[in-house]
């Protein structure tokens, strides 16, 4: 395997692509419009990281949930990003927030911000190396690392 690309069904990709690339800072790689001119399929890239966007296909019964339920992406930011900044530029991009930056019991710094169909982003950043037996430790005492 080389990879896994999430492939996130949304309810309009030019949104979707507007918001991933104005609010969280992605580059449009790539986009298919269809015949009546609407985007059909799209990329976004930041990092190392990508996203698909398509529509739901109404013919396919496996292809009607609700969207972003149950679905949360992990990414974390680059070594030379400050995560605070990176979350004080999403919010006030407007992203809705979940929740504010916090200190994790495994290490990372991280908040959470819903797309515009719901998806979570949850945005991480390791402040510090634990071993799995000081996370394990952190997390029996209740309190971040």
């Amino acid at each position: 395997m080389k990879g896994i690309v999430p492939a996130l069904a949304v309810e309009s990709i030019e949104r979707s692509v507007q918001f991933y690339a104005e609010v969280l800072g992605f580059d449009v790689e790539f986009t298919l419009p269809g015949p009546d001119g609407k985007l059909v399929h799209a990329s976004v890239k930041r990092g190392d990281a990508s996203i698909m966007f398509g529509t739901r296909d109404p013919n396919n019964p496996h292809d009607q949930g609700t969207l972003g339920a149950g679905v949360a992406l992990f990414m974390t930011v680059a070594d030379h990003e400050e995560i605070d900044a990176y979350f004080l530029q999403v919010r006030e991009a407007g992203a809705a927030v979940v929740q504010e930056p916090t200190d994790q019991f495994w290490g990372h710094r991280d908040w959470i911000v819903a797309d515009p169909d719901g998806y979570l982003l949850w945005i991480g950043k390791e402040v510090r190396s634990l071993s799995v037996e000081e996370m394990q430790e952190a997390m029996m005492a209740g309190a971040p690392a």
